[in-house]
């Protein structure tokens, strides 16, 4: 690879990723908020000056080609080291400047981030916070690139991989539309298997069964052997919420979902599986880059404010 490729900057870099993660120049252009005719011309430089051509334009959707896959691998080390350095620096001067990346689902990063960011920055103002949704495996991929330098999750899967740190734990509740009539035929917040049954008969708002909280609902449906029908599937929490407060169906929601919310009323909530219907969520990190005091500091704040919402009523 031709010596001018060092030379690439971050806008390339962005280039380059997002056409190779769109698979399609217009796509990616559309994406970018420029022109195709521009985005085109900008790679067509790239490549000349590297020597190669980076994507096969004879397939549809584009795909890289060897040196396309080799030049990615080299951005994303060039990219960790410069993050790695200017962290270092950081630590060297107090944390008087600096960054730290936090990825998390969306229903995460708004019920465990916020006090924390406040927190931090009221400590650090120099400090820049970048947080950057996704699932986990995106962000297991993130972290291990260099990408972001930690993330929340409910998985704590790859011990050799990642360090994990325990923010909290959390119950997980049916949430039931307020003032079906349902309710009134359910007395108790725990509810039995006969109980379980009876719900099934209504709507349901499911996760993907890839996520934790979707993960749960189907281990509901085999421990009681029941499935609702009429269901409707969605992909954040938080969506789910919204839909069964608006009488849509029921859904598994968590306690935090709840507290964040800062909804004006709220579901009927019933525990269907003290084992099943209880989770940790974590804070990870790759054990093998180079964590900042930054994101040292942040993870420190995360856990205290965390512990908090835990012990709010």
């Amino acid at each position: 690879m031709h010596a001018k490729a060092t030379a690439m900057d971050r806008k390339t870099a962005h280039y380059i990723k997002t056409i190779a993660d769109m698979k399609s120049i217009s796509a990616a252009a559309e994406s970018l908020g420029i022109s195709q005719p521009a985005l085109s011309a900008h790679l067509k430089k790239i490549e000349s000056e590297i020597g190669t051509v980076l994507f096969d334009r004879s397939r549809q959707p584009l795909e890289l080609t060897e040196a396309g896959h080799a030049y990615l691998a080299f951005l994303d080390r060039t990219q960790s080291l410069e993050k790695e350095l200017e962290q270092t620096i950081a630590d060297i001067e107090g944390l008087a400047t600096g960054s730290v990346t936090v990825g998390g689902a969306t229903f995460f990063n708004v019920a465990y981030i916020p006090k924390a960011v406040s927190a931090f920055v009221s400590r650090f103002p120099g400090v820049d916070i970048e947080i950057v949704d996704g699932n986990v495996p995106f962000l297991t991929a993130e972290a291990l690139k260099g990408r972001i330098d930690l993330f929340i999750t409910p998985v704590a899967d790859e011990p050799d991989r990642f360090a994990y740190e325990k923010l909290l734990d959390e119950k997980v509740y049916l949430a039931v539309p307020p003032e079906w009539e349902i309710d009134k035929k359910i007395k108790r917040k725990s509810i039995t298997a006969n109980q379980f049954r009876m719900l099934c008969n209504c709507p349901f708002i499911l996760l993907r069964e890839d996520q934790n909280i979707g993960q749960m609902m189907e281990q509901l449906f085999q421990k009681y052997g029941c499935r609702p029908e009429k269901t409707l599937r969605v992909e954040q929490t938080m969506t789910s919420l919204a839909l069964t407060m608006s009488g849509v169906g029921v859904s598994l929601i968590t306690e935090n979902s709840i507290k964040t919310s800062g909804l004006a009323r709220y579901p009927q909530l019933y525990l269907a599986d003290k084992e099943i219907c209880a989770r940790s969520m974590y804070v990870a990190y790759p054990r093998n880059k180079y964590l900042s005091r930054a994101a040292s500091e942040f993870i420190e704040v995360l856990k205290k404010t965390s512990r908090e919402l835990q012990a709010a009523k």
